[in-house]
């Protein structure tokens, strides 16, 4: 799938992303690929997954666009959303029509700029479609000039004074549009919690919408319905 199919096919859409963490009450075998099958049912746009063999299992039931990228957190280093090309490697082998990486300005295991892994994807891989998780407006900036395909502000929390860690940033999401008119498109990911957010979010300009928690965790939608019958407000935590 090139990028200009992948865009056709997601303009305007919600993308599912289907990941489990191992403290989650749902980590169980197979588990995300029935989470993938339920959001298909549902009418998603699109897939974004996690790990190499999640993505491989889920591409041998559907055609669906799949964002594939690989987590793993390194000593000394902030960055784990598909840092090294070696995870790119290992995504792209899996099925994944879309590489997601950390694009932030952060340092890398390698003391690396992590944005710096686009122009090495480009180098060795082409023109395949990356999309890059960012943080802010100046961020977009710099992943789409180091060649990025498209941007989301994924990591939007992960930073020394994180507005909210439950709310999305429309604000934000604002300036990252602005700031790539005319480079790319920008999907909306983060805190993502209900159909209103998502057709805002898609009124203030975004490509499509990448809803995660809110599908596929329902111990986390469990907790929000809690949180509010018990004035509980401050009771997600920032990072989960």
């Amino acid at each position: 799938m090139n990028k200009n199919e992948l865009l056709e096919m997601t303009k305007g859409g919600i993308i599912v992303s289907c990941q489990v963490k191992p403290d989650d009450p749902l980590y169980l075998d197979g588990i995300v690929g029935k989470l993938a099958q339920c959001a298909i049912w549902g009418g998603a746009c699109g897939l974004r997954l996690n790990t190499p063999d999640d993505i491989a299992a889920v591409r041998s039931i559907t055609e669906l666009p799949i964002i594939g990228l690989w987590k793993e957190h390194s000593k000394g280093s902030d960055v784990f959303i598909t840092p090294t090309l070696r995870h790119v490697e290992a995504v792209l082998a899996a099925g994944a029509d879309v590489v997601a990486v950390d694009a932030t300005d952060r340092l890398n295991a390698d003391g690396q700029k992590a944005f710096t892994l686009i122009k090495e994807i480009r180098r060795v891989y082409g023109d395949v479609p990356v999309l890059a998780d960012i943080r802010n407006a100046g961020e977009a900036s710099q992943a789409m000039a180091a060649g990025a395909d498209m941007v989301a502000p994924t990591l939007y929390r992960f930073n020394e004074h994180p507005k909210s860690a439950e709310e999305p940033d429309f604000e934000e999401l604002v300036k990252i549009i602005k700031a790539c008119r005319n480079a790319g498109p920008v999907f909306m990911e983060g805190k993502i919690n209900t159909p209103e957010q998502a057709m805002e979010s898609l009124y203030l300009g975004a490509h499509a919408v990448i809803v995660g928690s809110a599908i596929t965790r329902p111990h986390l939608t469990t907790l929000r319905f809690t949180n509010k019958v018990s004035g509980k407000i401050n009771g997600m935590p920032l990072y989960y």
